[in-house]
């Protein structure tokens, strides 16, 4: 099989994984020069192109990013790449870095893959959901590889980790990594691992790029009874005022835009969520239908069971 991984990593993994246990927010680590350089290349070379009917966000609106969880049918080197991630080497590997040991990958990629996001996309911060809706298995881990051979931090797409932005005053003890070229990022998925990115602002004469990764994430049979929270969807955590919008200041035209894409996101995130609440009180409904149905059946089972006893008495 072609060389995918930097094979200075294997001999780094003891102190990468003492990184890791002490890492804040939460437990994480940044892996430079992650892939070798042949076959970076040829993934990089490879990239899918973003196909505009399929850029639909989870929620099902328009979207600037582009997702492929297909990554066998991408032909090499994703080939290469599926079959790497889920080698016993490299789970391993996964378990000695990390100290998590039963990992299990994930063959459909669900929201893994490869992201393409384009100039204008930003990801709120969220917690990413806890089950893996096909199997049930526990997330554990994600596993992100940036691909941008040419990127400055300020054009945005930071990956940022947070401690708790429910809370506005609090020391978010925040990690922020720029998607910079070969580096990856590995940390754990708990109720607690906060994550997001900042939006993407690009120069006009650098919107033909764009921040492209490969991303997976694995599983695992069990977790500590202490981690286990009831399944859920993604959570997100809308934006807060911007920090072009100061007391005291007049309201720039630039703030005032920035102000309104937050209410925007906002009020879009309360309509999903009433949409969401609306779905479960008709599913609900729904299954209240059918047991009072069963129960009917049941009583007209009875009532039947019942005439024939008598009948056979007579």
């Amino acid at each position: 099989m072609q060389q995918v991984l930097n094979p200075n990593l294997a001999e780094l993994a003891p102190s990468l994984a003492m990184q890791f246990r002490s890492a804040s927010p939460f437990r994480h680590v940044l892996l430079k020069d992650f892939l070798a350089t042949p076959f970076l290349e040829s993934v990089i070379g490879a990239f899918p192109e973003p196909v505009e009917a399929d850029m639909i966000s989870e929620f099902g609106d328009r979207s600037l990013k582009h997702t492929v969880e297909d990554i066998q049918g991408l032909g090499d080197p994703f080939g290469v790449w599926d079959a790497f991630l889920q080698s016993r080497d490299f789970l391993h590997w996964l378990e000695t870095v990390t100290g998590i040991k039963g990992l299990i990958f994930d063959p459909q990629y669900v929201g893994a893959g490869t992201h393409n996001n384009f100039h204008g996309q930003s990801l709120d911060m969220h917690v990413d959901f806890n089950r893996h809706p096909l199997t049930g298995l526990h997330r554990r881990l994600n596993l992100i590889v940036y691909l941008c051979p040419e990127w400055n931090p300020s054009w945005g797409g930071c990956l940022t980790l947070q401690k708790n932005p429910w809370d506005r005053h609090a020391d978010q003890q925040e990690k922020i990594f720029p998607p910079n070229l070969n580096q990856a990022v590995l940390f754990e998925t708990t109720e607690h691992s906060w994550h997001g990115f900042n939006r993407l602002n690009l120069p006009e004469d650098k919107r033909h790029l764009s921040r492209k990764s490969l991303t997976v994430y694995y599983y695992s049979r069990n977790r500590e009874q202490a981690e286990i929270a009831e399944e859920h969807s993604t959570i997100y955590v809308p934006g807060w005022i911007p920090e072009s919008v100061k007391p005291g200041v007049m309201l720039s035209e630039e703030a005032y835009k920035d102000l309104e894409t937050v209410m925007f996101r906002r009020d879009h995130y309360l309509q999903i969520m009433y949409r969401r609440e609306r779905e479960a009180i008709n599913r609900a409904r729904e299954a209240f239908k059918g047991l009072a149905s069963m129960h009917r059946l049941a009583k007209w089972v009875r009532r039947l069971t019942f005439w024939r006893y008598w009948r056979s008495r007579d």
